[in-house]
């Protein structure tokens, strides 16, 4: 009776996430936006706030459309998620024969609203941009910025292999999350927040991306930084990237 009484309470408390091994707790700390005036280095808090180690993975996403068929290749609705929705996947509950080699690779070709909702089955959130980049800042475990920079570069120079490798298998950031960088990109909660231009109608600024942009900007020799929040401006919620992954983050009580 006692432990029924404590459940209910705790439920009704609202959700409190206990996470294991497999999320990290980023600190608090401070996270100087990309796009402000340049020289201002206007920097802005971040909370704490539990992240996945590692991206989701496909043997994770097959958990989740055995759990809820409304998001399996055959049943998902086109608002939700287009016709590239799990294209390497061949059929609803089957990744294919490649499922021993690819089942520890990160989940790909998923739409915002696809992971959005695995999020929330998880109990969890997709991180704010805000969230991401400021985790994703942190350098390479033992190592300086600049190489956390020229790794950067280096994997958008190269084009996307055929088959994706596990997780866990570029490297440990001073955080301790796994592949923030050279595995895929990954979406986030707030992808399409005006970066500038009209904010009442969300369209966004094109000049930013333009020569005009870098005077908008805290660091305008940051090309990645660029890269990630045009990528970011370019797609639409039901848009299923075949290099476009997620990772999941859970508030702290």
């Amino acid at each position: 009776m006692r432990g029924t009484l404590f459940i209910f309470l705790l439920l009704a408390s609202g959700f409190f996430i206990e996470p294991g091994e497999q999320m990290i707790k980023v600190p608090a700390g401070r996270f100087i936006p990309f796009f402000q005036k340049k020289g201002e280095n206007i920097s802005q808090p971040v909370k704490e706030f539990y992240m996945d180690t590692y991206a989701v993975t496909n043997e994770d996403y097959l958990q989740f459309v055995k759990a809820n068929p409304q998001w399996t290749k055959s049943k998902v609705a086109r608002l939700f998620a287009d016709t590239n929705y799990l294209k390497y996947w061949i059929a609803d509950f089957d990744i294919g024969p490649a499922y021993k080699q690819i089942k520890n690779s990160p989940v790909t070709g998923v739409s915002w609203f696809a992971a959005n909702a695995y999020a929330k089955w998880k109990n969890k959130r997709l991180p704010t941009t805000s969230e991401w980049e400021y985790a994703a800042s942190a350098s390479i475990n033992g190592k300086s910025k600049d190489a956390l920079t020229k790794f950067i570069l280096q994997w958008y120079e190269k084009p996307n292999p055929a088959v994706l490798p596990a997780v866990g298998s570029t490297f440990k950031n001073e955080f301790g999350l796994y592949d923030m960088h050279g595995l895929v990109w990954e979406w986030v909660y707030d992808f399409n927040q005006p970066l500038g231009g009209n904010s009442s109608t969300g369209e966004l600024d094109k000049n930013l991306y333009c020569s005009s942009g870098s005077l908008k900007t805290a660091d305008a020799k940051d090309y990645a930084a660029y890269m990630r929040y045009a990528f970011r401006s370019s797609l639409k919620g039901n848009y299923c990237v075949g290099n476009l992954g997620f990772r999941c983050v859970a508030d702290i009580k």
